[in-house]
Order: structure tokens, then C-alpha cells, then sequence
């Protein structure tokens, strides 16, 4: 009984496993910049019509509105570039890889996109409140949520006036946990930071007084 057990699953596993398009990516980060790099090749065995990106990012990382715009991106949220991270929120996009009514995905697709962290408040020096964090913990570590690559046989839904659902049984999610370092600022530096911050802008409106004063007695002698 069991030896027909398992010929019948051997004989359906082929239509319960769903294959899905090969993705191959990689990643560089620089300070506060990351760059994330896809390679999607297509599974004959799957014949995909539709290629979409789901893409939710936290209020600590933004993506440059042109960027998206290139990507011919839907974006649900505002992005302000100049923000902090406490004073933003959470955002997300999508966009369109593969679309056709008859013709199946059948050729290799890219793109990459450079996410960037924005700054942290400053940090207070009373540790009371998390025993964990002392003066040295000048970084913090938070968690950089990739791409999600969802594809069907059907038809790409509307992208017009915001992003289709996610597809749950065929999206395919990154295995890896990427992270991103941003350095916190310290509350005890202020004292140095904003008198030295005010000093730059009045040295250099002398500097340029004096030199301008000394171009126009030059020329009227």
C-alpha cells in the first residue's frame, strides 16, 4: 500500500510544484548608499505573461523619485529626500517588468535601484531607558527589505492609479537579510556641532566680503 503511495505522488508532484523564473541578484553599499542589481531569466517549463515589482520601503530608506520615474514606477506615498528618518514614512512602488497578451516572457530581464538611508536623531545620553545601548553605540543596525518579483500567466493588472495586489503564491522574496549601518548622531555633541555649524556660514560671507572689497579697489585704481 505504501509502494502505491508513493508511484502516485512521484506521478503528481511535477503539477504541485510551481516553477517559477530564475532571479539572480547582488548588492553594494557604500556609507549611505546601497545598490541593488536583478537578473530575472525565464523557466521554459513556466511560461510567464506578466513580470511585476512590489517594493515596500521603511521611513529610514528612500529611493530618488527620478529614479522610479525611469522605472516607469507607481508610488504609493510621498518621498521628501530631506527628511530624517522620524519626520518621513513608509512608502511603496511597483512597476511593470513583462507584459503580453500572447507572446510568454522568453528573454532576460534587469534593473537596479540605489536605495539610500536617511539620518537618525540624535541620541540622547541617558541609557536608562535601553540598558543595551551605551556612549560607543554610534550605529545603528536596521533591516533593508528587498524587491518582491511576482509573476502569472495572465495579463499584468492596471498600474494607473495605484499598484495591484501581490500575488502570494508566486512571489518570489529574497532569502537573504540585508542590513543597512547608519551612524546616530549624539545629543552630548551638540554643543560642538551647532556653534561650529553657525561659524562655517559667517566665515565664509567675511571671506567673500573681503575679497569682493579687494576686487573693487583693484579695479577703481
Amino acid at each position: 500500500m505504501s509502494l502505491t503511495s508513493l508511484c502516485i505522488f512521484f506521478f503528481f508532484l511535477p503539477c504541485i510544484i510551481i516553477s517559477a523564473p530564475n532571479i539572480g541578484s547582488r548588492y553594494t553599499g557604500t556609507g549611505f548608499h546601497t545598490r541593488l542589481e536583478y537578473t530575472i531569466d525565464p523557466d521554459p517549463s513556466m511560461p510567464a505573461r506578466c513580470l511585476f515589482v512590489w517594493h515596500r520601503l521603511p521611513p529610514y530608506l528612500y529611493i530618488e523619485p527620478d529614479e522610479l520615474h525611469q522605472l516607469n514606477a507607481t508610488i504609493l506615498g510621498s518621498i521628501n529626500i530631506e527628511t530624517s528618518a522620524s519626520q518621513s514614512h513608509p512608502f511603496a512602488y511597483c512597476f511593470i517588468l513583462y507584459n503580453s497578451t500572447t507572446k510568454p516572457f522568453d528573454h532576460t530581464k534587469t534593473f537596479s535601484i540605489n536605495i539610500h538611508s536617511r539620518y537618525l536623531d540624535p541620541r540622547s545620553d541617558n541609557t536608562d531607558l535601553d540598558p543595551r545601548r551605551d556612549d560607543t553605540d554610534l550605529y545603528e543596525t536596521l533591516p533593508l527589505p528587498e524587491p518582491v518579483i511576482h509573476f502569472t500567466k495572465k495579463q499584468c493588472p492596471h498600474l494607473g492609479v495605484g499598484c495591484p495586489a501581490p500575488i502570494a503564491e508566486t512571489g518570489i522574496e529574497s532569502p537573504r537579510e540585508l542590513t543597512v549601518t547608519i551612524p546616530v548622531g549624539q545629543e552630548k555633541h551638540l554643543w560642538f556641532v551647532f556653534p561650529i555649524t553657525c561659524l562655517f556660514p559667517f566665515i565664509s560671507c567675511s571671506l567673500l566680503f573681503i575679497i569682493s572689497g579687494r576686487i573693487q579697489t583693484k579695479t577703481v585704481n
